[in-house]
């Protein structure tokens, strides 16, 4: 069981900002449909009708059982560690525990799922989750994807995605309903550096891809005069090991993840 931090802002890319906390979990078997058909979100594809082109190499091996080991900000974290594979909507994804670090607790306790997909030259995260009924009231979040890499991009190319979560609440015994919260999300991306040297935790690696990601989030319903909540991560892929280190700051708070150590299949 994994802790939920927030019921309308769940997932925050590469950052300990992330909203889900994840326990270090078992290799599970292989899995095949066990995301529930009837709630595919209402985004569940990447990038529709787009041409994803040809990869340029493997900047995030996806086999079961690779991990990869960070210190956040210094401090060791649990393995990030790819556990089975899923079939949502027709297309195969890898199961993975958590991105870069733990959360810490929060308030919900449910089931989330993070799962990773390549296409071509596009690499996806799908985010979704499942919170029991608590205290008579059912919270239902819908899944929601987008791309954090193209390693088909040239320096200086772009890319820009929408999407949008939805969190429903059904208290039986309130006598008001309560609305959906639904946060707009905005995704752009950049290629910083390609093909380049970088040293991470006294280690060179070879062949790197450095990108940035603006994730910006808008709640509907909150009044013109809340600002978006904006974020931002730089991340450093190289080839054939994966993420190898990752920067994001927002409103003042920043963290830094650095590989530690691997296993790639």
């Amino acid at each position: 069981m994994k802790k939920i931090k927030s019921l309308s802002v769940l997932f925050v890319l590469f950052s300990a900002l992330t909203l889900i906390s994840c326990d270090t979990e078992p290799v599970d078997p292989v899995l095949t449909d066990n995301i529930d058909p009837e709630n595919p979100g209402t985004n569940p594809g990447t990038d529709p009708g787009t041409d994803p082109g040809t990869s340029e190499g493997d900047y995030f091996p996806m086999a079961l059982n690779n991990e990869w080991v960070f210190a956040l900000d210094g401090v060791m974290q649990d393995p990030m560690k790819i556990t089975g594979t899923v079939t949502v909507n027709n297309k195969s994804y890898y199961k993975i525990n958590q991105f870069f670090s733990n959360a810490g607790n929060g308030e919900f306790t449910g089931s989330a799922v993070m799962l990773l997909r390549k296409d071509g030259g596009n690499y996806s995260v799908r985010v979704s989750v499942d919170i029991p009924v608590q205290e008579g009231m059912s919270i239902s979040v819908s899944p929601f994807e987008y791309i954090i890499l193209k390693d088909n991009l040239a320096v200086g190319e772009t890319w820009t995605e929408t999407t949008t979560q939805t969190t429903s609440y059904d208290m039986p015994e309130s006598p008001v309903p309560l609305p959906d919260v639904v946060m707009n999300l905005t995704f752009n991306g950049k290629i910083l550096e390609k093909g380049v040297t970088a040293v991470v935790n006294g280690v060179t690696y070879n062949d790197v891809i450095k990108m940035n990601l603006k994730q910006t989030s808008v709640i509907e319903g909150f009044g013109e005069g809340v600002p978006p909540t904006i974020t931002n991560t730089e991340v450093w892929f190289a080839k054939n090991i994966g993420p190898i280190k990752a920067v994001s700051t927002s409103e003042g708070f920043s963290a830094t993840n650095e590989l530690q150590s691997y296993v790639v299949n």
